[in-house]
């Protein structure tokens, strides 16, 4: 109907126009050429009034389409970062890090973390992972000590989104195992962190695939490195330690 009565007005005034422009007023007397110029201006108002429902339906279309691919592409993403840390969930110990990503992540980390405290420095290293939500979560977290200030900057690293964060705020260390810090980094004097997550794994596997399913890997100065995996349907834990060392059963403890 708004369509129809725009089109009908507008033909009109456009007939009108043809008719000016027929008898020749339109050349010679600025009145009518002003006056034709005016309805010309006002049929195509009213052909926009008539169809504009139509132009605002495209509009709309064009823009969900736009941000259909948007959403399209930030999927993809989540799942290239996925497949870069976590290749298959099926084989869940099997994570694609290596010293280069550590080093990038802990250089970034330090240089906050000594803006903030001069003195700060390494004290807890964690790798967690959510191997079957949707998608699988891979983080890892950095703590520095500072002595000076007695103050623990912490930070963590979103694997989805290879996004670096300072964890705020930084709070003063109550123990003296908070206190203690790293003489190297742990995955460099310990190369063979990777083979130890899969040994253990080996003794318990398979974790039932649900989301609450979940493991995380810790180094630290005064225990070495532990390892707890929790089964998200039970609720029952497993738990190893090692010293960093060897791969054998004097190196690798399990704890009830």
């Amino acid at each position: 109907m708004r369509r129809g009565t725009s089109i009908i007005v507008a033909a009109m005034l456009f007939l009108f126009v043809a008719y000016l422009a027929y008898s020749g007023s339109i050349i010679f007397p600025d009145y009518w050429t002003a006056l034709a110029v005016a309805l010309t201006v006002s049929a195509l108002g009213i052909l926009y009034w008539g169809f504009k429902p139509r132009i605002d339906r495209s509009l709309k279309h064009k823009k969900k389409i736009q941000e259909s691919k948007t959403e399209t592409t930030s999927s993809l993403e989540l799942e290239k970062r996925k497949s870069e840390l976590l290749p298959d969930s099926r084989h869940i110990t099997k994570l694609n890090i290596d010293d280069n990503l550590l080093d990038r992540i802990y250089e970034q980390a330090h240089r906050t973390a000594i803006d903030l405290y001069h003195d700060a420095q390494l004290s807890h290293f964690t790798i967690q992972v959510y191997p079957y939500t949707k998608p699988p979560s891979v983080n890892i977290y950095l703590d520095f000590y500072s002595k000076w200030a007695n103050k623990i900057c912490k930070f963590q690293y979103v694997g989805l989104r290879d996004e670096l964060r300072h964890t705020t705020p930084d709070k003063s260390a109550r123990t003296s195992s908070e206190k203690n810090v790293f003489d190297a980094l742990p995955w460099k004097a310990s190369p063979q962190w990777m083979q130890f997550l899969h040994r253990a794994y080996v003794k318990i596997r398979p974790l039932p695939s649900v989301e609450g399913t979940r493991y995380h890997l810790l180094a630290d100065p005064s225990i070495s490195w532990s390892l707890c995996f929790d089964d998200g349907l039970s609720g029952k834990e497993y738990r190893f330690e090692w010293d960093g060392k060897g791969l054998g059963e004097s190196s690798i403890k399990q704890s009830s």
